[in-house]
């Protein structure tokens, strides 16, 4: 029992280890590394097996060939006549010099003797179904063999040259048989030239043999050097892949080095670590929408159960003052709910829907709304034409959440104003969007009332951030968070100019075209 618990106790160490090593088979480089060795022995064996096939058909075309130059050579010494006065002959009167030869006995024997075969090949005689001379010097083979001599007689053609393969005693000759016959001599003769085609092919397969282990060898070098370089080439695939593996929802930190930026990886670990960038800042988004939620909504609550536990039942004044308190706190959760929600949707890609705007319309239509937030001296200013490519009721909901902002912090009687001009966005401006024109829309709202300390107006923007000012103003803490978010998904920003008792100017400047979420994400790769 106790060798059986052991031993199902390992069995998982080594399901861990095939794991692994099935993971690395199945890895890129595995792959990457097995289809490069399969092309190169595929490709040595192809190159190897095309031209040893081709030298076997060469070989055979060169035989044919070499056979049909000694018919010629043989045609031409029979027409001009013996080379010179000293020529020997077997028998009888000798040939005369530049004459044709009239003897067939002559014209072969000067021929043997003047004609030296190749390596590979040799000649022989049959006269009158006799073998009358063979050429013995280095050959390998004998043709004068009774067989051979049978096999020639029945090949044969009169006035005709037949070429024939012979087999005889592990021997795989060429045989090419020319018959011989002159008009003055009615004998029956065959020059017989044989090819040992056999020892060639021999060679030409010891020489695919030698081939295909020179390639073996060389495979195994090439496969070496292709699993470094591909190792090279696949390490950001494998650091990816291993980044993938150690991130979780808890450690989104993980991000792939990036080494070569112009090669396809490099891209690829490049827009990998952008969407973990995203991922990262879309969790970020989640735990502060909640934090925040939580955080603000926690007040209220307790307000409500608190109010409700102290309400007397058994008065109806208490009840009714209960219930329109109640309803007041719901509301403000409302918009708090709202304004969370919005700042939430904010980083989605349809945030922004741009539309071609009139900016001279578009001032005076967003003016008619705002005198209905407080007393207070409404001016327009600024007369910028033309048209913007912006999300109308975006920057509406921006203008007239700057408007009662600015409601709040002066008197009535003090001066607000709206206004917009088109105008070369100053460097920080640029710096900041990344955009590549300079032309901006300058959108502003200005008032006249008590202003913000310097050490405040960094923290305003936050979320649920406030003035020390503001503190005992109602509201939520995110109305300029959701401006800012408006300004960002138009590609611009929000600057503020103020200075404390002379009042605030809050500007949005938006480039002419807000960029896509192509755009973004190619700029976001690009920081990365």
């Amino acid at each position: 029992m106790t060798r059986q618990y052991a031993g199902r106790m390992a069995a998982p160490g080594w399901l861990t280890r095939w794991t692994t090593v099935r993971a690395e088979l199945q890895s890129v480089r595995a792959r990457v590394l097995a289809a490069t060795i399969i092309c190169m022995a595929l490709t040595l064996t192809l190159v190897g097996g095309v031209t040893h096939y081709l030298r076997l058909l060469d070989l055979d075309e060169q035989i044919q060939r070499d056979i049909e130059q000694e018919v010629s050579q043989l045609q031409r010494l029979a027409e001009r006549g013996p080379l010179g006065p000293e020529t020997t002959v077997p028998e009888g009167p000798g040939p005369v010099e530049g004459e044709p030869f009239q003897d067939v006995d002559q014209l072969l024997y000067t021929y043997m003797t003047t004609t030296v075969p190749g390596e590979y090949e040799n000649f022989m005689v049959i006269l009158d179904g006799q073998p009358a001379y063979e050429y013995l010097g280095k050959s390998r083979f004998q043709l004068d063999h009774p067989e051979r001599i049978r096999a020639v007689q029945d090949r044969a053609q009169a006035r005709q040259t037949v070429i024939f393969d012979h087999q005889m005693d592990g021997e795989n000759l060429r045989l090419g048989v020319i018959d011989v016959s002159l008009p003055t001599d009615d004998r029956t003769a065959y020059l017989v030239i044989g090819t040992d085609r056999g020892v060639q092919r021999e060679l030409i397969y010891e020489s695919l043999w030698r081939y295909l282990g020179i390639s073996a060898v060389m495979l195994v070098l090439g496969s070496l050097i292709a699993f470094f370089l591909v190792g090279r080439v696949t390490a950001p695939i494998t650091r990816l892949r291993e980044a993938a593996q150690k991130i979780t929802v808890d450690d989104l930190t993980q991000r792939v080095p990036v080494a070569q930026e112009d090669s396809d990886v490099g891209q690829l670990a490049r827009h990998f670590n952008y969407m973990l960038d995203r991922i990262e800042d879309g969790f970020d988004q989640q735990r502060q929408f909640l934090d925040d939620a939580a955080h603000e909504l926690r007040t209220p609550l307790t307000i409500l159960h608190g109010n409700l536990e102290l309400m007397d039942a058994d008065d109806p004044g208490d009840v009714e003052e209960t219930r329109a308190m109640l309803l007041d706190e719901i509301e403000r959760m409302n918009r708090l709910v709202e304004d969370l929600l919005l700042l939430a949707k904010s980083q989605r890609a349809d945030f922004i829907r741009a539309e071609s705007v009139n900016v001279w319309e578009f001032l005076e239509a967003t003016m008619e709304r705002l005198p209905a937030l407080g007393q207070r001296d409404w001016r327009l200013e600024g007369a910028a034409g033309g048209r913007a490519v912006a999300d109308r009721q975006r920057l509406t909901q921006a203008v007239v959440q700057l408007a009662a902002n600015a409601v709040k912090f002066s008197q009535e009687g003090d001066v607000i104003a709206l206004g917009a001009a088109w105008s070369a966005a100053p460097d920080d401006v640029l710096a900041a969007t990344g955009a590549t024109s300079r032309r901006f829309l300058e959108l502003w709202v200005r008032d006249t009332g008590m202003g913000i300390k310097p050490e405040d107006q960094k923290r305003i923007f936050e979320r649920f951030g406030r003035a020390e000012a503001g503190r005992s103003v109602e509201g939520s803490g995110l109305g300029l968070a959701i401006v800012t978010a408006i300004a960002e998904g138009h590609g611009g920003v929000v600057r503020l100019r103020s200075h404390p008792g002379r009042g605030s100017t809050f500007t949005l400047w938006l480039p002419e075209r807000p960029p896509s979420e192509s755009d973004r994400a190619v700029a976001g790769s690009a920081e990365n």
